[in-house]
């Protein structure tokens, strides 16, 4: 059953988990291919799970909204600011595509 599990981490591309009661991503490192993660709606309240995501090179589209952590943050005001800078090869979270001020800067100067 565990190399059934780690085949499925080699190739698996979108996963789609929301509404599932979820408080810890352990494990979620070994999908190296995954660029879709919809998870939203569970139960993940602290940045030190959140940040496993960032051993997903794939990862460019995170859904995460209705989880304690995002909405802690989303009505700070930070949520987009604190999340982008964690995963920093994400270009869209919960459904907005993230602009990167780099880009931003390097398009000023063109």
């Amino acid at each position: 059953m565990l190399h059934t599990y780690f085949e499925l981490g080699e190739t698996l591309e979108e996963l789609w988990i929301s509404y599932n009661l979820i408080e810890k991503l352990k494990g979620v490192q070994s999908m190296k291919k995954l660029r879709v993660f919809y998870m939203s709606n569970n139960l993940v309240k602290d940045w030190v799970e959140f940040v496993r995501l960032a051993d997903l090179p794939c990862l460019a589209d995170l859904v995460f909204v209705g989880n304690p952590l995002e909405e802690k943050h989303s009505a700070e005001g930070t949520w987009m600011d604190e999340a982008s800078k964690r995963l920093p090869n994400l270009r869209k979270l919960d459904g907005t595509p993230i602009i990167k001020q780099e880009e931003e800067e390097a398009d000023g100067e063109s």
